[in-house]
């Protein structure tokens, strides 16, 4: 029987993800081609947050990621730690407090709008936060409620308590996101699975609309019968050269390190700020990552991704420390020790784009929020390639959901 031979664009947490799901099905050949180090750019990025909630499909997604992590980290291949903190919500105004009650009382009616900061609310059904635990606590209660003491409570009109929530952790901060990557890495590699790294995939090679192969430092072909791009903000410029137009944009994350001059001796929750989707994830003793989304007409549809970074930094910086000091006033002593711009993407609808597209054999792995859905998103494109089953979320991540795109399964 002829094998059939994968490709795995991308060695980040989704890459990994691809790849481990895949050699756990088929014991066909499997590559992964990494242009830097394993998990080495937007894996290594990341604040490595997870937690369950929000709309499907990401909710049953997440599900599965809690499900295959909690596998993972009760007999790990590598040294990722995973603290339980949960994640406070904060709105400064009443009027936004008050939003944040109504999410909590979970009723089909009472939805969330479009304003700015709102962007993780736009479509929840409310009642998807039933088994998530999430608590409205009014400003004035947070101080007998959560053993919150660096919080200025002052500040705070109202917030959402999310107890389901944590954090991928070590001593460095580089190495939580990716020693969960690793995680999938090593597993991979013992079901056979080849790793190239410092091997840069420049194009996908087609044949009369069927995959051939991939392009390597634009001087070599190497043969692949199916190609997954799973190569992150990168993964719009890679289907191009297939003829796949993908309808995703940037998004940026700038992130500032402060470190304090005495180590906080509790745990912090995750704080978002609801106004300015200012972020604090505290990643050590003495480090808290100070984190910025912009909104919609601050950033850019698309960004040169070999060009982000001093003037996204320098752009945001101000904002995002202000609005860290506003809530943790103590930061406002703490020192900037490193800063760092993290690009991920964005679809139409806020769903992944996962599965098979118009060119047979090329399959796309494109997620915005990598750590949480990686593991689901492996999962369905293994279950496509090797059982040729669509998944029960078909419907909600194939790129036919959009106008102009072909209904793959149906035309199977």
């Amino acid at each position: 029987m002829t094998s059939t031979r994968y490709a795995v664009v991308g060695g980040g947490i989704v890459g990994a993800s691809v790849a481990y799901h895949l050699s756990e099905r088929t014991d066909d050949p499997v590559v992964v081609y990494e242009r830097d180090g394993l998990a080495a750019e937007t894996t290594f990025k990341s604040t490595s947050m997870v937690g369950v909630g929000g709309p499907d499909p990401h909710y049953r997604m997440k599900q599965y990621g809690f499900q295959l992590y909690n596998e993972f980290l009760a007999d790990p291949e590598s040294d990722a730690e995973y603290t339980q903190s949960g994640r406070l919500r904060v709105a400064v105004d009443d009027a936004n407090a008050a939003r944040l009650e109504r999410l909590d009382a979970r009723t089909e009616a009472d939805q969330p709008g479009t304003s700015e900061g709102d962007e993780e609310w736009r479509g929840v059904d409310a009642r998807k936060f039933a088994h998530d635990l999430t608590t409205y606590v009014p400003g004035d209660e947070l101080r007998e409620t959560l053993v919150v003491p660096p919080l200025n409570t002052d500040a705070v009109a109202g917030a959402l308590y999310r107890p389901m929530y944590g954090h991928i952790r070590s001593d460095d901060r580089t190495l939580g996101p990716r020693e969960l990557a690793l995680e999938f890495v090593e597993r991979a590699r013992k079901n056979g699975v080849t790793f190239e790294t410092e091997t840069e995939v420049t194009g996908i090679e087609t044949i009369e609309g069927r995959v051939s192969g991939v392009e390597i430092d634009g001087d070599r072909v190497e043969p692949a019968d199916a190609v997954v791009c799973a190569a992150g903000p990168w993964n719009a410029e890679l289907a191009a050269t297939a003829g796949i137009d993908l309808p995703i944009e940037h998004t940026l994350s700038p992130v500032y390190a402060v470190e304090l001059d005495e180590p906080l001796p509790y745990t912090l929750p995750t704080i978002k700020s609801h106004e300015s989707s200012v972020g604090l994830h505290r990643k050590r003793d003495d480090r808290i990552l100070v984190t910025y989304t912009p909104s919609e007409d601050e950033g850019e549809a698309t960004y040169d991704l070999d060009a982000v970074g001093d003037a996204e930094l320098d752009a945001f910086r101000d904002t995002a420390l202000e609005w860290a000091e506003r809530l943790v006033p103590r930061l406002a002593d703490a020192t900037l020790a490193d800063e760092w711009v993290g690009v991920g993407t964005s679809t139409p609808d806020g769903n992944p784009i996962v599965g098979w597209t118009e060119v047979e054999g090329l399959s796309l792995a494109a997620t915005m929020i990598g750590i949480q859905l990686a593991p689901a998103v492996g999962e369905i494109v293994a279950r496509q390639l090797v059982a040729g089953e669509p998944t029960d979320y078909y419907d909600a991540v194939s790129i036919s959901r959009f106008d102009g795109y072909t209904d793959v399964f149906e035309h199977r």
